[in-house]
C-alpha cells in the first residue's frame, strides 16, 4: 500500500524504559519491563514515496520518535506505545493519512493517561478506541473537505504496553508479532479480503500468501464514517519481543523469518535492519516499515548490566 520514495534512508530510533506504578501497593506485584525500541521505514524497491508511518512514545514524558524526527528517545516511565500505519490513496494523500493516524491516536492517548487516574483493561480498551475513532473521523473530514484527498485512508496498528502486559488495536492489516524463545506468532488478524476467505475454509493461508488480491483490505482509517477495530491482549515476559510492521514486510518475509531473524540477531536495531534487508532480498514492491521491542524485566535488564552483557 505505501507508495514511496527511492533512497529514502532508513530511518532508526530507540527507546528504553521501566514502568513507574502510580499505586505503591500494587507496586510489588506488576511486572515492571525494561524496553528497548526500534523503528525503520524504507521506500522499498518499486515505489516511488513513502506513505507508511511509524511512531514511537512515552505517555508520560511526551517524548516521542517517529520516521520524520529521528531522535534518540530515553524513557524512564511508562507506559510506551508503537504505531505503524500504511497509507493509501495516492502518494501525498496516503502520508497524510499515516501521519494524521499517528499523531492523532499519540495526542488521545496522551490526554486520557493524564487524566485518568486508575486505569482497567476496559479502559485501556476503551481509550484505544476513542484514539482510532478520533483518528478516523479527522482523517475522513479532511478528504471530504480537500477533493484532491478524496478517498485517502490508512491502516493502523498499535500497541500500548503497560503494567508487563500489550494492549493492541487494529483496523487493516498491519500486524503485530510476538517473538518469544526464537519463534513469531501473529497476535492480529488481518482485516483484508484473503483472511476472510481462511476463515470460510475457502483458501489457506498458503494460497493467500501467493494470492493476487492479498492486499484488499476491507477496512481503513478515513474512507468511511465509522470503523471496527479489533482488540488483542498478551501478557509479555522477560526477553519477549513485540514486532509491528505494515504488508511491506509481512507478505514479503514469513512468520517463521521473522521469528528466525529475531532469534539470531537479537538486537531490536539489527532485528529492524535485517528484516528490512530480507524483505529487500524478496524485491520489497511496497513500503517496508517496522517497530521491534525487546523486553526484559527490570532484574533481568540489572543483571546484564552487572555481568557486563
Amino acid at each position: 500500500m505505501g507508495s514511496a520514495l527511492t533512497g529514502l534512508p532508513s530511518l532508526s530510533f530507540v527507546l528504553t524504559g521501566s514502568p513507574v506504578f502510580r499505586d505503591p501497593i500494587q507496586r510489588s506485584f506488576e511486572l515492571q519491563l525494561i524496553a528497548e525500541i526500534f523503528g525503520i521505514t524504507n521506500v522499498g524497491l518499486i515505489r516511488h514515496d513513502n506513505q507508511d508511518a511509524f511512531l514511537i512514545a512515552n505517555l508520560e514524558t511526551g517524548d516521542i520518535a517517529t520516521q520524520s524526527a529521528p531522535s534518540l528517545v530515553s524513557v524512564h516511565t511508562a507506559p510506551f506505545i508503537l504505531i505503524v500505519a500504511d497509507g493509501v490513496g495516492g502518494a501525498a494523500s496516503g502520508a497524510l493519512a499515516s501521519s494524521i493516524a499517528t499523531e492523532t491516536i499519540l495526542s488521545e492517548l496522551h490526554r486520557w493517561w493524564h487524566k485518568v487516574p486508575k486505569r482497567t483493561p476496559e479502559s485501556i480498551e476503551a481509550a484505544l478506541k476513542k484514539g482510532i475513532d478520533t483518528a478516523n473521523r479527522a482523517i475522513y473530514q479532511k478528504a471530504n473537505t480537500a477533493p484532491e484527498h478524496h478517498g485517502m485512508g490508512t491502516t493502523t496498528t498499535l500497541a500500548l504496553v503497560l503494567d508487563g502486559e500489550a494492549f493492541i488495536a487494529q483496523v487493516g492489516d498491519s500486524r503485530a508479532y510476538l517473538v518469544r524463545k526464537g519463534a513469531a506468532k501473529q497476535l492480529t488478524k488481518d482485516q483484508s479480503f484473503v483472511q476472510r476467505l481462511i476463515d470460510a475454509g475457502r483458501m489457506t493461508a498458503k494460497e493467500a500468501a501467493q494470492s493476487e488480491h492479498r492486499n484488499i483490505i476491507l477496512q481503513a482509517l478515513g474512507p468511511e464514517e465509522k470503523v471496527v477495530t479489533d482488540f488483542y491482549r498478551v501478557k509479555l515476559e522477560n526477553d519477549d519481543f513485540l514486532v509491528l510492521c505494515s504488508d511491506g514486510l509481512s507478505n514479503q518475509v514469513s512468520a517463521e523469518e521473522i521469528g528466525r531473524i529475531t532469534r539470531g540477531v537479537g538486537r531490536p536495531e539489527e532485528i529492524c535492519k535485517a528484516l528490512v534487508e530480507e524483505a529487500m532480498h524478496t524485491g520489497a514492491p511496497d513500503n517496508v516499515t517496522v517497530v521491534t521491542a525487546r523486553l526484559r524485566t527490570a532484574e533481568a535488564d540489572y543483571r546484564r548490566t552487572v555481568n557486563g552483557g
